[in-house]
């Protein structure tokens, strides 16, 4: 099946792509070569995607400069977390659990925080810089609900994650038109990161006018 679809060259405005999931230096070339904006590390332990730290500080140090990396934590201690961002050379840390307020402010470096639709946005601190907004529980359930995340799209810097394939995410950012779109499990085959998945998704995604 042909992955590609047609797109405009000669669009201006562009969503910023992030690739979730990385776990070798080849995955993170591939990316940055097709063109992602971020590259995301998940330090999670239980996650299926976890890497460990000081194999993400090998891959970074390879791609300083040529795209932002992030670092994917829940709920874990913060002093864990800072210490981790400062080892592997993070320009982001996402918090995707219940982290509070002031758990945030002890955060070193710049924020991307998960909310879910029904978050109260207002009460979050001003710290954090974007939003990811995914599902309850990440990698299962039907995607989130276009026209309520276009809703918070307008007024709030979101990438939207959760249910995006090659296959749907031009129709996705066109209709909700975010700041960025964040993908793993979509780009993956067989639970790996997929170099024609990566390069195809990157390239649907880049077809699309914000």
């Amino acid at each position: 099946m042909n992955l590609f679809y047609l797109c405009d060259k000669n669009t201006m405005n562009k969503v910023n792509i992030k690739i979730c999931g990385i776990r070798s230096l080849a995955s993170a070339q591939v990316a940055i070569a097709a063109g992602a904006d971020f590259l995301g590390f998940n330090f999670i332990a239980t996650s299926k995607r976890y890497i460990n730290p000081m194999e993400a500080k090998e891959i970074i140090g390879k791609v300083k400069n040529k795209v932002k990396t992030v670092g994917v934590f829940q709920n874990q201690k913060a002093i864990e977390v800072n210490i981790i961002a400062e080892l592997t050379g993070l320009d982001f840390i996402q918090l995707h659990g219940e982290e509070s307020n002031e758990y945030i402010l002890q955060m070193k470096i710049k924020i991307i925080k998960k909310i879910l639709l029904g978050s109260n946005l207002g009460n979050i601190n001003k710290k954090v810089e974007y939003f990811i907004l995914d599902r309850d529980i990440q990698g299962t359930g039907e995607m989130i609900n276009l026209e309520k995340a276009k809703q918070i799209s307008e007024n709030f810097s979101i990438f939207f994650a959760g249910g995006l394939t090659p296959a749907n995410i031009a129709r996705v950012i066109s209709e909700i038109k975010p700041f960025g779109v964040d993908v793993s499990s979509g780009v993956e085959t067989n639970g790996m990161l997929d170099s024609r998945k990566i390069k195809a998704f990157i390239h649907n995604a880049r077809g699309v006018e914000i």
